[in-house]
């Protein structure tokens, strides 16, 4: 049973789902399910049980609340009449949910030079990662590769809160078809990659029907690099850490006075 769960976790959160993983670490006394028994709590689902009653109902619903934010928490129970749970073992139940949550997913649309730059640095972070073009002669360039239309795989593809989309395609024209397919979907952050030119003409287009959104981010990325894709890469990635890290814009350093990227923080 124990492998089961497991990998249930691991099926859920290839879906991009959170998973809730519910182990006894202490039972003194007289209680269902000793030390040690675990069970796997998902949105529709649950695998195993650590005994029952009201003591396991009252766990996985707490179990489904801790799935909407994220966190993982201890539970203590006495298992007596005179207790909250009204149960009658007469033991003492302690344990942990504990909440896996699925890594965050990097949708690279275009495979170019800066994509791919993109694509390999970010292959050390912890993204769910994929990238995607239409031209197949680039599959040589990264065997990864999701080769097919843009239309016929992000109509397909998963976007929710937990995904940071970047466009970086052949030409402006496909760029702005892309953003076009994802831009009312929930992503956490659209990065676009252009000129100001292109990027002020996109804006000028958003602005005329009310769609201006906090999570466009264009031209993409920090102000950071010296134009090679390699650093370009950096910047983006840069960004799109600090929106999903909640980072701040300044130097670390102790040693000078404390600067914000960009301007002095007076």
């Amino acid at each position: 049973m124990e492998l089961t769960i497991l990998k249930k976790i691991e099926e859920n959160l290839s879906q991009g789902k959170r998973t809730a993983l519910v182990t006894i670490t202490e039972a003194t006394g007289s209680t269902p399910r000793k030390s040690g028994t675990i069970m796997g709590v998902f949105e529709d689902e649950i695998v195993g049980t650590i005994g029952g009653g009201k003591i396991e109902s009252v766990v996985i619903d707490r179990a489904r609340e801790l799935l909407k934010t994220g966190n993982s928490e201890n539970f203590e129970y006495n298992l007596t009449t005179t207790d909250e749970l009204k149960m009658n073992c007469g033991g003492m139940m302690k344990g942990y949910i504990k909440i896996f949550s699925p890594f965050p997913k990097l949708l690279i649309c275009g495979a170019g030079h800066v994509g791919q730059k993109l694509f390999k640095i970010a292959q050390h972070l912890e993204f769910n990662l994929k990238i995607i073009d239409d031209r197949e002669e680039l599959k040589k360039d990264i065997p990864e590769l999701t080769l097919g239309s843009f239309q016929e795989l992000l109509t397909k593809e998963k976007i929710d809160g937990n995904t940071y989309i970047v466009i970086v395609t052949r030409g402006h024209l496909l760029d702005e078809e892309v953003f076009n397919l994802v831009k009312s979907r929930g992503a956490k952050y659209i990065g676009i990659i252009g000129s100001r030119r292109k990027v002020t003409t996109l804006k000028e287009k958003l602005e005329k029907i009310g769609e201006i959104r906090d999570n466009i981010f264009a031209p993409i990325g920090l102000k950071l690099s010296n134009g090679t894709p390699e650093e370009i890469a950096i910047e983006i990635l840069a960004e799109i850490l600090k929106i999903k890290n909640g980072g701040d814009l300044v130097h670390r350093t102790m040693f000078h006075n404390k600067y914000i990227l960009g301007g002095k923080n007076e």
